[in-house]
């Protein structure tokens, strides 16, 4: 399962999951889950601590913050969340330029963007 989520200020302490993907784990609660930053495979895996509110909302809360440091997510920049079965997700960063962010740690060299390919607003590796 995949899914996008937008990096807004709050969510820089904890990150809410789709409801739709709380029904996809049928009744599974997980109180951990890794994280990865797509594109540098198994080297960095981030520990994070799942949490539900009395509502029923799933959150990423500790260790998401560390991630959202390590990888200098911003307010604005698009997440796309792949889930494999094994209680991780492998995470793409998108800025605000709907361009694929890219680190040093990358094995894939491609840079991916939505909408400004044609006229060369990607971001240079950093």
């Amino acid at each position: 399962m995949e899914f996008i989520t937008i990096i807004l200020e709050k969510s820089s302490s904890r990150q809410v999951l789709p409801d739709n993907f709380l029904k996809m784990l049928d009744g599974h609660r997980p109180q951990n889950m890794k994280l990865r930053q797509a594109g540098n495979g198994l080297r960095k895996l981030w520990d994070v601590e799942v949490v539900f509110n009395t509502d029923g909302s799933m959150y990423l809360d500790r260790g998401w913050k560390q991630f959202v440091r390590a990888y200098d997510l911003r307010h604005g920049y698009f997440l796309v969340f792949r889930y494999d079965d094994n209680a991780t997700f492998a995470v793409k960063v998108f800025d605000t330029t709907m361009c694929r962010r890219r680190y040093q740690d990358d094995d894939d060299a491609s840079t991916l963007c939505f909408f400004f390919l044609s006229i060369g607003l990607c971001l240079t590796p950093i």
